[in-house]
């Protein structure tokens, strides 16, 4: 199997949703990742604290994207799958999409020998 990273872009902020909301999503959380764990395709993968820094080749700095309609990144998970299809099914099942968010999907590319 491969290992895909899967981008957890957008979604309702916790701070807009009720305790009620908050604690349902985070059942399902629960329920997703239980469920890839027990399949052995879950890697990884944690939520970001907001904020960061972005370098670039020039040495300049700056703050990551911080605009929903852009697409905040808030989290990752690396899974495993068969294919890039297999793998967006996957990402399909995912909380953070019932959350308005979306999930970038990317294979992982193996480590050349060194």
């Amino acid at each position: 199997m491969k290992e895909y990273l899967l981008l957890l872009r957008g979604g309702i902020p916790m701070t807009s949703k009720t305790e009620a909301e908050n604690k349902a999503e985070m059942q399902a959380w629960g329920k997703y990742m239980g469920s890839l764990g027990e399949k052995g395709q879950l890697v990884g993968g944690l939520p970001l604290i907001s904020g960061g820094t972005v370098v670039s080749a020039k040495g300049s700095v700056a703050e990551p994207v911080k605009s929903a309609k852009e697409g905040i990144v808030g989290g990752y998970l690396i899974v495993k799958a068969e294919s890039l299809q297999k793998a967006a099914e996957l990402a399909k099942d995912c909380p953070h999409i019932a959350n308005e968010g979306n999930i970038e999907v990317r294979e992982i590319a193996p480590m050349p020998a060194m």
